[in-house]
Parts: C-alpha cells; structure tokens; sequence
C-alpha cells in the first residue's frame, strides 16, 4: 500500500475520479442516443441495446462505489474502531458489494470487447473466418475473468493469494491481447480500403485518416488503462484492484466516443455537401461503419475493382 495513501483514501479518490468519467459519460450517452436515432445508422437497434447495456452497469457500479462509502465511513461497525473505513475496504473477500461491483465491470467489458469483435465483423465484409481467434481469446477472458470473481466469493479469502494473481493476470492479459489484436485488424482493414479507395480517385488522397485515428485513440483508453491496472497488480500494489472503479467508467467511454466522433465526422460532411460546390449528388454514397462514416467509397466496390473485377 502507498505510504501517501491509505486504502479508504485511494478508494475515494478512485470513487471521485470515477464521478467525474461518470459524468462524460452521461453527455457521451446523450448524444449517442441522438446520432443512432436522428441519422439512423445501420444496426441502430445493436448499437443503442450495446451501449445502454454498458450505461446501465456504468451507472449502477456508482452507485454501488457511495454505498460503500456510506457504509465504510458512517456504519457505526466502522467508526467505532480506529481505520474502520481501511479495514472495511481490505475485506474484499465475501462482501457482496464489492463482489458485485467487480462482476459489472466484467460484464461491462465482456460487452465491450463483444461489440468491437461485431466491429471487426463487419468491417471486414461479415467474414467470420477473421473473428474466430478474438473470439476464443473473448471466452478464455470470461472464463479466467468469471473464476477469478469467484475466488474472492469465500470468507478469508487472500487477495494476493497465488491463485487469484495468477487469474486476475490472466484476463487482463487477454484483454490486453484481445483489444490490441482487434483494433489492429479494424484499422488495417480500413487503411487497406483507403488506399484502394485513393487510387480509384483522381486526387489520390487518403480519406479515412481521421476515422484510423478516432478508433485508435478510444481503443486505446481501455488498452493503457488495463496495463496500468496489470503492472500494479505484477508489483503486488492493491491500487491495481482499486483502479478498476476508474476502469469501468473507461470501459464504457470507449465504444460512445467512436459514435459520437461518428455522428460530429457525418454532420460536418452533410455540411459540406451542403454548401461546397466540389460535391455533386452524383458522388458515390459513403460507407458507415458501426455509425462511423469512414470514406466515399464502399468496401465492396474498392476491393472489387482492386482485384480487377467489374459489374457485369
């Protein structure tokens, strides 16, 4: 444990930081509710059940954090003895908040990495074959994930026990994995497209720069978080179980950042359409992704064409 810190402060700490993420987090749903219901993305309905799903854990996981709080500073089991609130946190081991808490943040990231296996799916024209090995890594990281929450379902259960460390590592090693690998395929895939896409065009410039970016950076959230969480957790440091309060709201952050950047890229292409005289309505329709407008070409017609094919 930090000598700065105790475990009661590095809890409140986390639990404030966690507010404020929670508090994005509620604007970036708002306005994911408006890009999937006034543009009408294709997969609308996936899309909005996926993110409120993960909504619904981000905000019953903070309620859950200032139960705790309440219980861990004003029960008068805890208050009555001097670092009540220290001893209340460091037994983790069959308290059923916490346990629940720890089992919605799984699922929220269960989801999460389900629907950016969905993304590479589609992506890469719905060929299955691509998303066979994500998503064995996805049930190795629930089952590893799920045994690990059970571990800790016991009494007197040591959380720096080697049974427990060796899970935990395991699924946000997985995580790790998985998130890296899947994101690595979306992005080829796109920027494959793009240069197909620019050698079809008579300006020859890549167009989905700005969307390789916007996946890249949110992927990216949960990727560092985790790893952050991982090192804490190798050094033996109980922040890296803390920090998971942080990690939830991250987890759900991810997915609404990619459609609200989406719905900001597609409004301000309509208004250029709108009002710039170099786009006709002739101009082949964009391709979405995931309600990601990501160039002026579809997949099918750039790989078509790359490999020589033609329409008749």
């Amino acid at each position: 444990m930090s000598s700065g810190q105790t475990l009661a402060q590095m809890n409140l700490t986390c639990m404030w930081l966690e507010a404020i993420l929670y508090g994005i987090n509620c604007i970036l749903f708002g306005t994911c509710i408006c890009v999937i219901s006034i543009r009408n993305p294709a997969h609308s309905k996936l899309l909005l059940g996926a993110t409120s799903f993960q909504f619904a854990l981000a905000t019953a996981h903070v309620i859950l954090m200032f139960v705790q709080a309440m219980i861990a500073f004003t029960s008068t089991m805890n208050t009555g003895v001097p670092g009540g609130a220290n001893f209340y946190y460091a037994a983790t081991a069959g308290n059923r908040i916490f346990l629940a808490s720890q089992s919605m943040y799984f699922l929220n990231v269960f989801a999460q990495e389900l629907l950016l296996i969905w993304r590479l799916y589609i992506v890469w024209n719905q060929n299955i074959k691509v998303c066979i090995v994500p998503l064995i890594m996805w049930v190795a990281h629930c089952v590893t994930a799920s045994i690990a929450v059970a571990l800790l379902a016991p009494k007197h259960t040591d959380i720096f026990s080697h049974t427990f460390r060796a899970f935990a590592l395991s699924g946000w090693s997985l995580e790790m994995i998985l998130n890296i690998t899947v994101t690595t395929g979306i992005v080829y895939r796109i920027w494959r497209t793009g240069q197909q896409t620019a050698a079809l065009t008579t300006w020859g410039t890549f167009k989905y720069k700005s969307t390789i970016v916007a996946i890249v950076e949110s992927g990216a959230l949960i990727t560092v978080c985790t790893c952050v969480m991982f090192f804490l957790w190798v050094a033996g440091h109980v922040a890296g179980l803390v920090a998971i309060d942080i990690a939830m709201q991250v987890a759900t952050m991810t997915p609404l950042l990619i459609i609200v950047r989406a719905g900001l890229k597609r409004a301000n292409f309509s208004l250029k359409v709108g009002t710039s005289g170099r786009y006709s309505s002739s101009h082949p329709r964009s391709l979405e992704f995931n309600a990601v407008t990501i160039g002026d070409y579809p997949m099918d017609i750039t790989s078509k064409y790359s490999t020589g094919g033609s329409d008749n």
